[in-house]
């Protein structure tokens, strides 16, 4: 039988899934809300081509064509603030769809649930806009993205460093055509404890009723220095919006409760990545230039392939764009570098939650907010010593 990669550092990609000619092998999700492979052994004839599509248990060596960073705003005010951050991957992904070519990126489906779509046309964009804190379902999306490859159209795919590393071992070679963007990474929550986070708050803000829209990284309270809000929309003008260190879905995700195992020793931190560009919040910009931090949201962008630059250049008469160094792109984006620990705690939460729903969250949320405030008290203490020194 075929050696899939341990619990403890598989990612979920769903390569292995995908590959596979006989179909036998199943995401199925644990007890925890996580997917992972399981085989068929009555079906398996054992063409190990699972294994040789794994990322993790094929660590592909990296050829680096270009380290350039940068700050950059979308020049159009909607697209930016219906974004993330800075709306450069909407500008990215418009070139694209120009040239005839499909996205593939994480959407909101039923319930909110988060899954990988496919989008053909600028109408559509918006569904892959925005953040989604739980990891997206796959399905057969590398099948889809490598049926549009053979057909010579130009593919955008975006998703997770590992996503982007599952996706490369799955085709197996290289594709002109294909252009894959990562993000910066806290980690994966668990989709059980979205599912319920989506359930409590629906029951609690609207009798039950899901929402018409979900935004985790609303800015009517603004952006700089991650001052953005969460906010669901329901039907009647109903909504609930919560600042996004107060918001307990945050708390879990921030401080560590809820990640996948494998995010603990994530295999795809660093400089050095697989794919052609990466993106995340330019979080620190104001300390660095304030000039490109007007409240409204920056996108860090990192290239690392000619192919990536030569994207990113495409789009420049459509942006505010200024070079920065790698240091300052990462400073205060440690999840670049460095994988998110999770907490001791994490097992009984996500059986708390399980058993119980988010309800069962509560005391670790209650317990989280004292850390912060003790941890607030004696940085406070300490500031005061050292002025009064």
């Amino acid at each position: 039988m075929p050696k899939l990669a341990d619990k403890t550092l598989c990612t979920g990609c769903s390569a292995c899934a995908n590959v596979c000619p006989q179909q036998c092998i199943s995401m199925i999700e644990d007890n925890e809300g996580f997917t992972y492979p399981q085989i068929n052994s009555d079906l398996c004839v054992e063409c190990h081509l699972c294994e040789k599509s794994c990322p993790v248990l094929n660590k592909k060596d990296i050829d680096i064509e270009i380290r350039n960073a940068y700050a950059a705003i979308s020049s159009d005010n909607f697209v930016r603030n219906e974004s993330s951050s800075g709306g450069i991957f909407s500008e990215l992904a418009l070139e694209i769809l120009k040239s005839g070519g499909v996205i593939f990126g994480a959407s909101y489906g039923k319930s909110g649930v988060v899954e990988h779509i496919c989008v053909d046309n600028v109408e559509s964009l918006w569904k892959l806009r925005g953040a989604k804190y739980s990891q997206s379902y796959l399905g057969d999306t590398f099948i889809e993205v490598k049926k549009h490859l053979l057909l010579g159209e130009n593919v955008l795919f975006s998703g997770t460093p590992c996503q982007v590393a599952g996706l490369k071992a799955f085709l197996r070679r290289d594709f002109d055509n294909l252009f894959c963007i990562d993000f910066v990474c806290h980690g994966v929550p668990s989709p059980m404890v979205w599912r319920e986070y989506v359930k409590h708050r629906s029951l609690k803000d609207n009798d039950g009723k899901l929402p018409t829209m979900i935004n985790l990284r609303n800015k009517e309270t603004g952006w700089s220095r991650y001052s953005y809000s969460v906010k669901f929309d329901y039907s009647d003008n109903k909504n609930y919006m919560c600042k996004n260190n107060s918001d307990q879905y945050m708390q879990l995700f921030v401080n560590d409760y809820i990640l996948r195992k494998s995010c603990s020793n994530c295999q795809f931190k660093g400089y050095d990545r697989i794919s052609d560009i990466t993106l995340g919040d330019f979080w620190g910009i104001w300390d660095i230039d304030s000039s490109m931090d007007d409240n409204k949201g920056t996108s860090m962008v990192l290239t690392h392939s000619k192919k990536g630059e030569h994207l990113f250049n495409s789009i420049l008469s459509r942006i505010n764009c200024k070079p920065v160094t790698l240091e300052q792109a990462s400073k205060m984006n440690p999840s670049l570098l460095y994988s998110s620990v999770h907490k001791e705690v994490r097992n009984q939460l996500l059986e708390e939650i399980r058993n119980n729903g988010f309800q069962g969250a509560q005391r670790y949320v209650q317990q989280e907010r004292q850390v912060g405030s003790s941890m607030k008290g004696k940085l406070h203490k300490f500031i005061h010593k050292i002025i009064h020194k």
